[in-house]
């Protein structure tokens, strides 16, 4: 049980760092990301599930 929570700390972390650097390269040329927005959620949620996907790609 503590080895599962330890993976899953790990990866949320992970997830997390990734989900952040394909963001900021997705968001990099927009001047107006400090106010939430309807492209800045899209891109984050898009960003979010692209991470997931490689993680999943990677575990297997």
């Amino acid at each position: 049980m503590e080895e599962q929570k330890r993976m899953t700390d790990r990866f949320a972390s992970t997830l997390v760092i990734a989900a952040s650097i394909i963001a900021a390269v997705r968001l990099a040329r927009d001047q107006h990301i400090s106010r939430p927005s309807p492209r800045l959620t899209s891109v984050i949620a898009e960003s979010v599930g692209l991470a997931r996907r490689i993680l999943e790609e990677v575990v297997r």
